[in-house]
């Protein structure tokens, strides 16, 4: 009888300890599972950091980086090589635009101006007739990277220049003037366009250099090198306008006689670099991504030519060329690598602080963690534009002014503990242990109390 009862009381033991030990273990998943996203953060959405290549892995047929404070070269790669420079003519066509034409005038666009594209050109989205205000034009030139915009400018600044200093009359072709006496043969605007292209060319002292169109589309006679990309990119920047322009990540284009609503197109712009600097990585000595041009084409492949800011404050202009086309994914990464190994050679030259915050404090799109906003945007001193550079003289060496701002520096954020980030998490699992180590004592006790027990009773356990 003592046996039978002493069989019952410890199955009922067993029972409840089997239920004991699975109800902690349901707990304890059942909290892992609550608390996911506390122990498990980062596998939520978002933007991973990338690694960029090497300076070495980067495929272009060369770069130029120029420090436009100092007026010395930072980093160059055959640098006056020949080369395409597809869209990235469309820097010079903006910069004769500003000299010429007001961004407030009406221009019509003209059925040559249409003709004069391809089928695969990129475009503003204009049509013939379609009255259209300078300034818009300015950013369907260099946002979307629009042909129809270039063209319908490029005869704009023709017809301006013929009413303020005409055009010498260059000589017949006498493939196309049969008769010999100049009858019948006529320049195109776009024409004349290149021929005004090509003196300013020469009034910058860039000897390597001659333009067709106002463009870029593919012409064997139409070609550059990095370096005097480059430099036609330091004219530009002495427009204050052209600086607006090329620092605008999109913008909406007012109504026309053609297009009959506000906003009835949103470009954005292709230097990807403007959107998204975070790029560059948190350790660049690049300040900020002001803005640029980007050119591709089968023939003369991808690149970029663009104005950066060091945390020092200098200007850099960098202009990579001859990306493959096969490798224009490969732009903005390439891009990127170059940048930042001049603004190494730039902060090398100058290693004082003179620029708050970093790269992400002036375009703060998609960043990943750890590389959000991390001070307050100063007001950058960008310097006065350099002399015109000529290939016989250097531009002089200018004194580096700090900017009137005061530098705060960065703190690294301190490592938390456990407790610090999850204190209820924490608590929880803590008394959970205290809860796991009782059951089991008392689960030990037991047991060498029913052995004491039987031993005493006499009775041995079935096997």
């Amino acid at each position: 009888m003592n046996s039978n009862k002493y069989g019952k009381a410890s199955k009922a033991r067993r029972t409840i300890w089997k239920k004991g030990w699975t109800a902690v273990l349901a707990s304890v998943l059942i909290l892992l599972c609550a608390f996911r996203p506390l122990t498990f953060a980062d596998d939520g959405v978002g933007q991973d950091p990338i690694d960029l290549p090497d300076l070495s892995e980067v495929q272009c047929a060369s770069y130029f980086a120029y420090d436009r404070t100092t007026g010395t070269v930072l980093l160059d790669k055959d640098a006056d090589a020949k080369i395409y420079p597809a869209s990235m003519t469309k820097i010079l066509t903006l910069a004769l635009a500003m000299e010429y034409l007001s961004p407030d005038e009406v221009v019509t666009v003209s059925q040559t101006a249409m003709d004069a594209t391809t089928p695969n050109s990129t475009m503003m989205g204009l049509v013939v007739g379609e009255e259209v205000t300078v300034n818009d034009l300015y950013y369907g030139l260099m946002l979307p990277s629009g042909n129809d915009a270039a063209n319908v400018l490029a005869e704009a600044i023709a017809t301006k220049r013929a009413q303020i200093n005409p055009l010498p009359t260059p000589t017949p072709d006498p493939a196309a003037d049969p008769n010999g006496d100049g009858t019948g043969v006529t320049i195109s605007l776009i024409g004349q366009f290149a021929i005004i292209a090509n003196e300013k060319i020469a009034q910058l002292g860039l000897s390597a250099s001659h333009f067709i169109n106002p463009n870029g589309l593919q012409n064997d006679e139409h070609y550059t090198t990095a370096r005097e990309l480059a430099m036609m990119f330091d004219y530009a920047l002495g427009f204050e306008d052209f600086r607006t322009v090329i620092s605008t990540p999109s913008h909406a284009f007012k109504a026309t006689n053609k297009h009959t609503f506000d906003g009835w197109k949103i470009v954005r712009n292709t230097n990807f670099l403007l959107q998204d600097p975070w790029i560059l990585g948190p350790d660049t000595h690049c300040a900020e991504i002001f803005g640029g041009k980007t050119g591709t084409t089968k023939v003369a492949g991808t690149g970029m030519t663009l104005l950066t800011i060091n945390q020092n404050g200098h200007e850099v202009i960098t202009s990579v060329c001859g990306i493959p086309y096969d490798l224009a994914d490969r732009q903005t990464t390439y891009v990127a690598t170059v940048v930042n190994a001049a603004h190494d050679v730039c902060w090398e030259s100058d290693p004082t602080v003179r620029v708050d915050g970093n790269v992400m404090d002036y375009r703060p799109y998609n960043a990943p963690e750890g590389q959000e906003p991390s001070g307050e945007k100063s007001n950058i001193q960008i310097g006065t534009p350099t002399p015109e550079p000529s290939q016989e003289t250097q531009p002089e060496q200018t004194q580096v002014v700090p900017a009137e701002t005061t530098i705060t520096p960065i703190e690294e954020k301190e490592e938390q503990s456990l407790f610090e980030e999850h204190p209820v998490l924490v608590i929880i699992l803590i008394v959970l242990s205290i809860v796991v180590v009782g059951l089991i004592f008392f689960t030990v006790i037991s047991v060498s109390q029913a052995k004491r027990r039987r031993k005493r009773m006499g009775v041995r356990k079935v096997r």
